[in-house]
């Protein structure tokens, strides 16, 4: 379930699993893309992203990956690029608040975001290079971006899980906190300091910052 609240200057958007995982399949996509699509015509000046249950996002299933025709596995791919790059260009700047699995396609979903925060019980991974898949999110040339080189060839070529210390120690995270109480704590006095910042400077530092990238 996928869930908008919006507070004055400020947008949460929470991601809660149905099951164990918060699965990035189509549908979640499609919904994910609407909702902050919307926020275009509103004040909002900062978009927080939360995923529960101890579950950031974690990519599609495989095994239902495995029964896409070719032509279907290009359409999800372009999907998810579809959203990331909407995250780019919205003016809005965006906050991933990492609590527990953030792997495959969560990943690339996270490195889309302008601020990684995350708790220390949080684990990174992109298994499908275990699998001989590369991600069709554009995860290997934005992680490539965010992350010192050692660290980002450790992470794709071995598909491991990392923890939060490594991905920080790597450049992938801004923070990371002991628990979600402190990370949300902290995301609420780094919200401020953007909101109290005019709407049109801050999309114009965005767009400008990611010309560089």
């Amino acid at each position: 379930m996928i869930e908008l609240k919006i507070k004055e200057e400020t947008a949460k958007l929470n991601l809660y699993p149905d099951n164990k995982f918060n699965l990035l399949e189509p549908e979640t996509i499609r919904e994910l893309y609407d909702n902050i699509a919307s926020l275009s015509e509103t004040p909002v000046k900062v978009l927080r992203i939360s995923g529960h249950g101890g579950s950031f996002a974690v990519g599609a299933n495989i095994l239902t990956m495995l029964k896409y025709s070719g032509y279907t596995a290009k359409g999800f791919s372009m999907l998810g690029s579809k959203l990331f790059g909407l995250l780019d260009k919205i003016p809005q700047i965006v906050i991933a608040e990492i609590d527990g699995f953030c792997m495959g396609g969560g990943m690339d979903f996270a490195s889309s975001c302008d601020f990684r925060f995350a708790t220390l019980r949080s684990k990174f991974a992109h298994p499908g290079s275990k699998l001989g898949i590369i991600t069709g999110f554009g995860g290997t040339q934005r992680i490539s971006r965010l992350m010192k080189q050692r660290h980002f060839t450790e992470h794709f070529i071995t598909g491991e899980t990392y923890s939060a210390e490594f991905m920080k120690e790597g450049g992938f995270l801004s923070e990371t906190f002991e628990n979600c109480e402190n990370m949300h704590s902290y995301a609420d006095k780094f919200t401020g300091n953007i909101t109290n910042k005019n709407r049109l400077f801050l999309a114009e530092l965005k767009k400008s910052i990611n010309k560089q990238r």
